[in-house]
């Protein structure tokens, strides 16, 4: 029983929440100041409220009825867990509760002990966790962005918190930006194996409301060039250093994902693009965090 819980409660996406709250304190690092414990529970705090956030969706998708309908994969269709049973779905939102109660201390002591300014970070969070999956997601094409801000204010409170400030900001949102975007954008690419379903249940993100995978395409790459734009940008005007061209590594996975989603044909095939995706977004939020000690 407890195996089944702790699988429940670590879904792949923890490590991306890690990953970004770790660009944070490597940008705070970066700018030669940071705070060892408050960057360690700022990136534990961005854990915990990454798994409220899973844990609550997984609920909401077993009460809505998506989860009977939808195909499970390792990345997308919910949880297999709670649709079988094997985890009672009201113990996963009483899981979720703990989790965002865990998250919320440590950014009231954060907030405390660096900044007021960082509850403005935590509202956010909050939308996150109780409201992303039941209201955020039935409005026109505001999924994808909500996720992108939210996992961007996951970078910028975790360098607020480890610098101490919100000095030597505007750098690094060169780095801080993309990679917030970038766990966005893995939402829009395990979006599609549920699309049909989703929209049957009155989501109304990219994938649904474009349809024609060709779109599809076109909105991922539009979204890629953007972030990849803004890492060279921040090298061009010197604001990064050129290490940072390291991204460009990544760039093979994002083409190989960018083919896989036009070429899109049912979940059971559909899940090695998104594993791809997966190592390709973490090889950039990688190559993000070792230029900054390059």
């Amino acid at each position: 029983m407890l195996r089944e819980y702790l699988v429940e409660w670590f879904e792949p996406s923890l490590f991306l929440a890690l990953l970004i709250g770790v660009v944070g304190v490597a940008a705070a690092a970066g700018m030669g100041r940071w705070n060892l414990l408050d960057a360690g529970l700022a990136v534990g705090g961005a854990f915990m409220a990454q798994a409220s956030v899973n844990l609550i969706n997984d609920y909401h998708d077993f009460t809505s009825g998506i989860d009977r309908e939808s195909v499970k994969t390792r990345f997308s269709g919910g949880s297999a867990l709670v649709a079988s049973g094997a985890v009672p779905h009201r113990d996963v939102l009483y899981l979720g509760i703990v989790s965002a109660a865990a998250a919320g201390i440590v950014g009231i002591y954060l907030a405390i002990a660096v900044t007021w300014l960082l509850l403005a970070l935590m509202g956010l969070g909050g939308i996150a966790i109780f409201l992303y999956t039941k209201y955020v997601t039935h409005f026109a094409f505001l999924a994808e962005p909500f996720v992108m801000l939210s996992f961007a204010a996951v970078a910028v409170g975790t360098y607020v918190a480890a610098h101490g400030s919100f000095a030597g900001m505007v750098p690094a949102l060169f780095a801080l930006l993309p990679a917030g975007m970038l766990g966005g954008l893995a939402l829009l690419v395990n979006e599609v194996p549920d699309a049909e379903v989703d929209g049957r249940h009155g989501r109304r993100h990219a994938v649904v409301l474009l349809r024609d995978l060709r779109k599809v395409t076109l909105y991922f790459a539009l979204l890629e060039i953007l972030i990849y734009g803004i890492v060279l940008a921040g090298v061009l005007a010197r604001a990064l250093s050129p290490f940072f061209v390291l991204v460009l590594l990544a760039l093979p996975f994002t083409l190989y994902v960018g083919r896989g989603i036009l070429r899109f044909r049912d979940a059971p095939s559909y899940e090695r693009i998104m594993t791809v995706n997966v190592g390709g977004t973490l090889l950039f939020l990688g190559a993000l965090i070792a230029s900054y000690s390059l």
